[in-house]
C-alpha cells in the first residue's frame, strides 16, 4: 500500500469547493443566500451560457467593510455566526463561511461593494483562491458578484456538466424559490440577455406565485394557516381538482429557508386523501415556522437538508393545514347558498365540451350555453358523425377518422336496454336483460376518447379562435423547444411569446373544448423519461382523456343515452385508460338473494 501523505492546499481546496459548488445553480444560491442576510430589498441575477461563462448577482443590500473584504474571501469566514452555540440557533441563510472560498477555489470572482457609510466602495478579483488586487473604487451601495469560467480548473467537475439550457433551467428552479420564500424583496432574473422572472416585491406571496406560475396557478390556489405546538405552517396549496402532473409544483421552507425533503413532500401529497389520483401532484408553497432551537440546519455543506427535533409534530401541522384547506373547497361545492351558482358552472363547462369534445353535440344545454362564449373553429360546419357514435364538427375530423364512422355505423346496435337515470351526477344507471349496470359517466367516456385517439391514423389541429399565452417552468420550455416538431405533429400550434411564455395557435382536434394551457401542461408532465425524452404518443392521448365528462356534470337524457349506446354498442374495456373500473353489474339473481326471493 502507498504512503500516507498530506494533500496540498490546491487539491483539497477543490475537494471541499465540489461539496458546496455542484453546478452554477449551486453558485447562484449561496450569492442570493448572502445578499438576503445583507438586508437586500432588491436582487439581480444574470447568467450567461446556463452560467458555465458568467453568473452576476447584485443586490442593494448592507454591503461589506473595506478591511473585511480579504477576509470574506478565506475558509470559514462569516459574519453570522461567532461561537459553536450559535450553530443551534441559526436564523441566517448562509452560516458555515465557505462559499466565496469555495466559488474562489473553481472560478474567477469579481466583487464590488460599499456600505452607505463610507464615501467608497472596495473592489477586488480573485481566481483560482489567488487574490489579483483589492482597490478602492467608486461604486454604487451594496454588493455585486460577477463569477467567471467555472470549474475552469477542474475538468473532471466540468465535462459532467449538463448542456447549457439545461443548467439555465436549474437556476431558473432555485430563483423562482428564492421569489417564494421572500416574496417582499424583488427578484429580477436574466438568462442570456431575456428576462425570465422579475418579481414586484410587494410582500404578497400570490404575486410571487403569479410571478413564477402564471395566472392559472395562483387564481386556483387556497390560502392556508395552521398552528400548534410552537409549530406554525402557512401557505398556499392547489384546490382538489387543479393538480399539477411534475412534483416541481410544490416549495417547503423552513424558517424561510428552501429544503430538500421528500417526507415533507409525502405529507402535503397524504392529506389530500383521495382528492388526488395517481401520477397527479398538488401545488403547494408552504413556510413552517418552528425555534431555532428544533430545527438543524447544519446537516450538509449546500443547507438543502434540515433536521426536526419533533418530526411528528411537524407532520401533524402539515396535515392539519392541508386537509382544513382541502374540506373547506370540497364543502363549498354543495353550500345551499351558492347552488344555484355552482350548478350554473358546471353547465357552462358541461356545454363547452358537448358542442366539441365530448361528442353531445345534438344535445342542448340550458340557458348557460346561450349565455356562454364557446371556443369556435375558424370555418363553422355542420355537425358530422364521428367514430364511437359522438358528433364533431366537420373540420376536426380526418378522413380515417370518418370512414372510420361509416363503419361504425354497421355496427350492430347494443341489446336492449332501459335508461333508468343517473345516481349524484356521476353512475349511469341503466336497466338491460333484467340486469342492473351501474356506469361511471367518467372513466366510460374516457374510454371511448382514449379509443378514438388510438384509432385515429394521423391527429387533426383544431384552430383557437383566440390564440392563448401559456407561462411555463424553464424545464418545460427546454423539452418543448427540443422536441416541438413532435408537439406539432400531435396537433398542437405553439411558438415562443417571451422567455417561458409560448403563444398556442391551435390544439389537437379530439382535446378542442379543453382549456389549452392545460392541454399542453398536461402533455408536458405526462413525460416519464424527462427532458429529451421522445415525445409520446400516449402523452397527448392522456391529456386529451381529461376533456371527458366529469363526476358532478349533470348530463340531459339525450347526452346520457348517447353515452351510453356508444358505450355497449363499441363493446369497450371493462376499466378507464387509467384502470378504473368502467361498469359494475348487479344481476337480477343478486337482487332477489340479496332479497331473500330465492334460496
Amino acid at each position: 500500500m502507498d504512503r500516507i501523505r498530506l494533500l496540498s492546499k490546491t487539491v483539497y481546496d477543490k475537494i471541499a469547493a465540489g461539496e458546496v459548488i455542484e453546478r452554477p445553480a449551486s453558485v447562484v444560491k449561496e450569492l442570493v443566500e448572502n445578499s438576503i442576510d445583507a438586508g437586500a430589498r432588491a436582487i439581480s441575477v444574470a447568467i450567461t451560457g446556463g452560467g458555465l461563462k458568467e453568473i452576476r448577482v447584485a443586490d442593494n443590500g448592507r454591503g461589506i467593510y473595506p478591511e473585511d473584504v480579504k477576509l470574506a474571501f478565506e475558509k470559514h469566514a462569516t459574519s453570522k455566526i461567532s461561537t459553536a452555540g450559535d450553530l443551534g440557533f441559526i436564523g441566517t441563510q448562509g452560516f458555515r463561511g465557505e462559499a466565496l472560498y469555495s466559488i474562489c477555489a473553481v472560478s474567477s470572482v469579481e466583487m464590488k461593494t460599499k456600505r452607505r457609510e463610507f464615501p467608497e466602495g472596495t473592489h477586488a478579483r480573485v481566481t483560482g483562491s489567488n487574490t489579483e488586487f483589492i482597490i478602492p473604487a467608486g461604486i454604487p451601495d451594496g454588493t455585486s458578484v460577477a463569477v467567471s469560467d467555472l470549474f475552469f480548473n477542474l475538468p473532471a467537475r466540468r465535462k459532467f456538466m449538463k448542456k447549457e439550457s439545461a443548467e439555465a433551467a436549474l437556476v431558473s428552479d432555485i430563483v423562482s424559490r428564492f421569489i417564494l420564500a421572500y416574496p417582499e424583496i424583488s427578484f429580477h432574473y436574466t438568462s442570456d440577455g431575456k428576462t425570465v422572472y422579475h418579481s414586484p416585491g410587494d410582500g404578497d406571496l400570490r404575486s410571487a406565485i403569479y410571478c413564477v406560475y402564471g395566472a392559472g396557478v395562483s387564481d386556483a390556489a387556497a390560502y392556508v394557516e395552521h398552528e400548534a405546538n410552537g409549530i406554525k405552517v402557512s401557505g398556499f396549496v392547489s384546490k382538489p381538482g387543479a393538480p399539477l402532473k411534475e412534483r416541481r409544483g410544490g416549495s417547503v421552507f423552513v424558517n424561510r429557508r428552501y429544503v430538500k425533503n421528500g417526507s415533507l413532500h409525502d405529507m402535503v401529497r397524504s392529506a389530500y386523501g383521495e382528492t388526488l389520483v395517481k401520477g397527479e401532484n398538488p401545488f403547494f408553497v408552504l413556510d413552517i415556522r418552528l425555534p431555532l432551537s428544533a430545527v438543524d440546519v447544519n446537516v450538509h455543506p449546500n443547507k438543502l437538508q434540515v433536521r426536526f427535533l419533533d418530526p411528528a409534530s411537524v407532520e401533524y401541522v402539515i396535515k392539519e393545514a392541508v386537509s382544513g384547506a382541502c374540506g373547506e373547497v370540497r364543502g363549498a361545492v354543495v353550500f345551499p347558498a351558492e347552488d344555484i351558482k355552482r350548478r350554473a358552472d358546471i353547465s357552462v363547462r358541461r356545454a363547452e365540451q358537448s358542442e366539441f369534445f365530448s361528442g353531445f353535440g345534438n344535445a342542448t344545454a340550458s340557458g348557460a350555453l346561450k349565455e356562454t362564449k364557446l371556443r369556435e373553429t375558424q370555418t363553422p360546419a355542420a355537425p358530422e358523425t364521428y367514430a364511437r357514435g359522438f358528433v364533431a364538427r366537420e373540420n376536426a375530423i380526418s378522413p380515417e377518422s370518418t370512414q372510420t364512422a361509416a363503419a361504425s355505423e354497421n355496427a350492430p346496435p347494443p341489446a336492449p336496454y332501459r335508461l333508468i337515470g343517473t345516481l349524484g351526477n356521476a353512475y349511469i344507471l341503466v336497466e338491460q336483460a333484467g340486469d342492473l349496470l351501474i356506469i361511471d359517466q367518467h372513466a366510460a367516456h374516457e374510454r371511448l376518447l382514449y379509443e378514438r385517439l388510438i384509432c385515429a391514423d394521423a391527429p387533426v389541429s383544431q384552430a383557437l379562435l383566440e390564440p392563448v399565452v401559456v407561462k411555463l417552468s424553464h424545464e418545460q420550455k427546454n423539452f418543448l423547444d427540443e422536441n416541438i416538431e413532435a408537439f406539432i405533429s400531435a396537433g398542437f400550434c405553439v411558438e415562443p411569446f417571451g422567455a417561458l411564455d409560448y403563444k398556442i395557435s391551435a390544439v389537437p382536434a379530439a382535446a378542442a373544448s379543453a382549456d389549452p394551457a392545460a392541454l399542453l401542461n398536461c402533455a408536458l408532465g405526462a413525460q416519464k423519461g424527462g427532458v429529451g425524452a421522445a415525445l409520446t404518443r400516449g402523452a397527448v392521448i392522456k391529456a386529451a382523456c381529461r376533456g371527458a365528462v366529469k363526476a358532478g356534470d349533470r348530463l340531459n337524457d339525450e347526452e346520457l343515452k348517447s353515452l351510453v349506446e356508444s358505450y355497449l354498442s363499441e363493446g369497450e374495456a371493462p376499466t378507464c385508460p387509467h384502470g378504473r373500473p368502467v361498469i359494475t353489474v348487479i344481476t337480477k339473481k343478486q337482487l332477489e338473494k340479496s332479497f331473500k326471493r330465492t334460496v
